[in-house]
């Protein structure tokens, strides 16, 4: 059996031009930005490990966590503070809306009825904010460790309408990676596993993640399958163990 972070070693992804050259207050495009292979956490919190998975792995350079209950101001702490053990910041870039979205949101067109609005749960106290912090890997620490860069996105915002305005419309690309778990009580409108409104959406747009790291309080969607000889990971608020799988 071997760690997930080996398995996808054979994937490795060369880092990105964008990241590779990047200096702080560098001119860069959101979508530039996105343009390589996503980790994808809908319901992120302040949970590491899909960056600790992929990142030692480096088959994944850009992160993209959404949460309509996390502050700004503890995002900017945690990242002051170094949270990812070994990086450092070398920068942040603020951005708006339209940087986000240049071509307007689109009305969500699937056949699912809503237990909720998707507005029921969300802190109406925090403003809105996206913000993308490039983190690089310390000079005492070698590529076992990590890739030499990464980046990542954090977004005020619902998870289930981001992945239909972002990936489906404006990036027609599905995010690589996807860390699936849903919250029970913990503030999801709807649940992010089979036969939620997440799964319509991917259903009927066919936008899929290649693979993806599903928690065991979690149905996988119809059409994936356990990678065989990976062991579990965990993480989130209850350590959840989580185990990976593959669209088929």
């Amino acid at each position: 059996m071997q760690e997930i972070s080996q398995f996808f070693k054979q994937y490795k992804e060369e880092l990105p031009y964008w990241l590779k050259n990047y200096k702080e207050g560098m001119d860069v495009a959101f979508d530039t930005v996105m343009g390589g292979r996503v980790g994808y956490y809908p319901g992120s919190g302040f949970d590491g490990n899909l960056v600790a998975v992929a990142n030692k792995a480096h088959c994944v350079h850009s992160f993209l966590y959404v949460d309509y209950l996390v502050k700004k101001e503890e995002l900017e702490n945690m990242m002051d503070k170094g949270s990812f053990h070994g990086y450092h910041s070398i920068g942040r870039i603020e951005w708006s809306e339209l940087d986000i979205m240049p071509n307007g949101s689109f009305p969500i067109t699937v056949n699912y009825t809503l237990r909720m609005s998707p507005m029921h749960f969300v802190d109406k106290t925090i403003e809105p904010y996206c913000f993308t912090e490039v983190l690089e890997r310390n000079a005492d620490k070698e590529d076992v460790w990590g890739a030499e860069r990464f980046s990542i996105t954090f977004l005020f915002a619902d998870g289930i309408a981001t992945y239909f305005q972002l990936f489906v419309k404006q990036f027609v690309k599905a995010p690589w990676l996807f860390l699936l778990q849903d919250h029970g009580f913990g503030c999801n409108y709807d649940r992010f596993g089979k036969d939620g409104y997440l799964d319509a959406i991917i259903r009927e747009s066919n936008i899929r993640p290649d693979y993806v790291i599903c928690a065991t309080n979690t149905h996988i969607w119809d059409g994936y399958s356990r990678v065989e000889g990976t062991k579990e990971t965990s993480g989130g608020m209850h350590n959840h163990e989580r185990f990976l799988y593959k669209w088929d």
